[in-house]
């Protein structure tokens, strides 16, 4: 099939650039996330998913959360803002057209995803450029949102080639 012209402008406009704007950003990561964890987990991501991969041959789920020190609205040589993660948990569920209540995260592990580059060369297109960050639900503090700071006390930054080793460390733990 051929991709109409409207799909490649639309791609072009949103993704074309390397610095991504916040709403879509999160779908470029969870794109980065499923490359490297790929086939045993599956991509599941969307609309309202509660969470973004499923293990293909398990229960596990994973969330991916995500941050870059420049963002599309920063001026160049401004300050950065200091990244915050989402970790609220929720009060239930999406699963197809059914909402299934329950107070609680979704996810068994969560991946934070940083891109701290704020040099000419930041690329958040680019894996290579993210660091990420694995970790149990378990081991996450309760509270509704996370620091960067706190997130290096909970798990050391691997890159891109080692996150299906640093899930897969994760995933047997539980």
């Amino acid at each position: 099939m051929t991709v109409p012209p409207s799909i490649t402008r639309l791609a072009q406009r949103c993704f074309g650039k390397p610095i991504i704007r916040n709403d879509l950003r999160g779908e470029l990561v969870e794109e980065i996330v499923a490359m490297a964890l790929e086939p045993e987990w599956e991509l599941c991501a969307g609309d309202w998913a509660a969470f973004d991969l499923k293990q293909a041959e398990g229960p596990l789920r994973i969330q991916i959360k995500q941050s870059a020190a420049l963002q599309s609205w920063s001026a160049p040589g401004g300050p950065v803002p200091k990244p915050q993660f989402s970790i609220a948990a929720k009060t239930g569920r999406w699963e197809g057209f059914t909402w299934i209540d329950g107070v609680g995260r979704n996810a068994e592990i969560y991946i934070f995803g940083w891109h701290g580059r704020t040099d000419e060369g930041a690329d958040h297109r680019v894996p290579d450029q993210w660091q990420f960050f694995v970790v149990a639900e378990r081991d996450l503090p309760a509270q509704k949102s996370l620091s960067l700071s706190t997130l290096r006390k909970l798990a050391e930054p691997v890159r891109f080639d080692a996150l299906k080793l640093e899930v897969g460390k994760a995933a047997t733990g539980l």
